[in-house]
């Protein structure tokens, strides 16, 4: 009896650490509004998180102070993760999010920008080195 509660209660465990850090594209595809500006040390604002940001199914990053739509990618591999830690060391223990402007560019180890995120309900919070996060809410 003991042992089979252990084990069920250690499958929870993983089931649910395994959840945890997957981040969730579908719950991130919609329309955000910026309630928490993300700012530099000087209090300069972050120019890659803006007022309002769009996340389609279809992997882009859309917002007004973008020229052009980013492509996104969102729980990248091992390699990747490594490739964006390495130069976002920051971002340690955070999900990741990579994003590129260059339509081309297929390696996304090699992503000009990373977002550390976190994604509860309506509630999106991203992370970019050297800013305080950005915090969204989901828009109906």
């Amino acid at each position: 009896m003991k042992k089979s509660i252990v084990l069920s209660v250690a499958a929870l465990i993983i089931s649910a650490t395994s959840a945890a850090l997957a981040l969730d594209g579908a719950a991130l595809t919609g329309k955000w509004q910026l309630v928490e500006v993300a700012k530099d040390p000087a209090g300069k604002p972050c120019p890659f998180v803006g007022q309002r940001i769009e996340f389609t199914p279809d992997g882009k990053m859309i917002s007004a102070n973008m020229p052009v739509p980013f492509r996104y990618k969102v729980n990248p591999t091992k390699a990747e993760t490594e490739g964006a830690l390495t130069k976002n060391p920051e971002l340690q223990g955070m999900e990741l999010m990579l994003a590129m402007v260059n339509p081309s560019q297929t390696d996304w180890s090699r992503a000009p920008i990373v977002y550390g995120v976190e994604l509860k309900g309506a509630q999106l919070t991203m992370k970019v080195s050297g800013y305080t996060p950005a915090r969204y809410q989901k828009q109906k």
